[in-house]
């Protein structure tokens, strides 16, 4: 089963990108439009298709999830609409670092391979264990999809990712909160949120270099 299952997953998440690009519209705005209207004329299925829809998003990364949050906030509102996205993310990361897991790590027990220093780091980054997950998560250079397949590779545990990942939900519900508040005519009040957004995200990115700042000087010390 598991060699059927995944080779359609990597085809679904590759095709994508395409089926997306021949069919929704070019600007952001648009696209969260075009993503309302079509989840909207599914009628009762309409929210198990925005989940659908934001499960491969967060597992190809081919458009922002920020997107599919303003969408399922303008189609559902706050409280539903971020239940929806934030069900859709988490399966998305669930779907990438299984994928990561099975088919991109090396099949040796351990998980990374290529060297002694890259061993040395994967230590590092399993011992900080959910904690560096939570700050990936909240830094806005740090891709989401990407970012879950780079930590697929690693020995951080499976528990650790996904409680690290809920790191990402606030940011979320930011954005479900965007899309719902345009909805009612109010966005403009809610523009505080995205400083909070940029703020949280920064402090998060300082400690992140701080943290891999101080794995680069433990691996230097390490070395013969």
């Amino acid at each position: 089963m598991r060699r059927i299952v995944l080779p359609v997953a990597l085809a679904v998440l590759a095709l994508l990108p395409i089926g997306l690009g021949l069919v929704a519209p070019g600007t952001p705005g648009d696209v969260v439009a075009w993503l309302s209207a079509l989840c909207e004329r599914q009628g009762a299925a309409g929210p198990m298709m925005l989940i659908a829809a934001q499960t491969l998003i967060a597992a190809s990364g081919v458009l922002p999830a920020s997107l599919l949050g303003i969408a399922a906030g303008t189609l559902l509102g706050a409280g539903a609409g971020f239940a929806a996205a934030a069900a859709g993310t988490m399966a998305g990361a669930l779907l990438s670092f299984g994928i990561g897991r099975r088919l991109l790590r090396g099949r040796r027990a351990g998980g990374l391979t290529g060297g002694r220093w890259v061993a040395a780091l994967d230590r590092s980054v399993a011992a900080e264990g959910w904690r560096l997950v939570c700050l990936m998560r909240l830094s806005p250079v740090m891709p989401f999809a990407p970012t879950s397949y780079a930590l697929s590779l690693s020995r951080v545990r499976l528990s650790d990712y996904l409680l690290g990942t809920l790191a990402a939900l606030p940011a979320l519900l930011v954005y479900v909160m965007l899309g719902a508040l345009g909805r009612t005519a109010f966005a403009g009040e809610a523009e505080w949120l995205r400083g909070c957004l940029l703020v949280l995200g920064l402090g998060a990115t300082l400690l992140l270099l701080r943290k891999l700042k101080r794995f680069a000087g433990r691996l230097a010390g390490e070395q013969p």
